[in-house]
């Protein structure tokens, strides 16, 4: 019985490295939303920014979003004003599917987005241009899970 939990535990780790694997390789090389340009990357400046997010489950079942950041100006949608260094919106891709644009530090998540079982979130710091923010070439970004019953 203990073999067989290590092996199920091993591959449930597999499984959770593919999907992250999927994700970035899905996000660099495939454009993700409307605009042509998304996929493409901008070294972000030192101070570097950082995302964080807090989620907690409301009484209808939706989901806030509570994002902290550092280093990093959001600028809403269509804003027309000097794009500034490390300044831009967050970006949030659902179970490698839906893509939402967020300019405030808070969002209310819809359960309807979200499927029974586990939901992943990845979310990303994004440019006025749609370019993924980086830090030495690699994506800022930080993942969470939801879990439907």
């Amino acid at each position: 019985m203990g073999r067989k939990h290590k092996i199920n535990s091993l591959f449930q780790k597999f499984k959770e490295i593919l999907l992250t694997f999927f994700f970035l390789f899905f996000i660099i090389i495939i454009p993700t939303h409307s605009h042509d340009d998304h996929g493409k990357m901008i070294e972000a400046s030192n101070p570097y920014p950082d995302i964080s997010v807090d989620i907690t489950k409301d009484a209808s079942s939706n989901y806030e979003l509570d994002f902290k950041l550092k280093n990093f100006k959001l600028i809403a949608e269509g804003q027309s004003i000097r794009t500034d260094i490390n300044s831009g919106h967050i970006f949030l891709f659902i179970n490698n599917k839906k893509e939402i644009m967020i300019d405030k530090v808070d969002f209310l998540l819809n359960k309807d987005l979200l499927k029974k079982g586990k939901n992943e979130l990845f979310i990303m710091l994004m440019d006025q241009s749609h370019y993924l923010y980086t830090k030495g070439g690699r994506i800022i970004y930080v993942s969470k899970r939801i879990y439907i019953k």
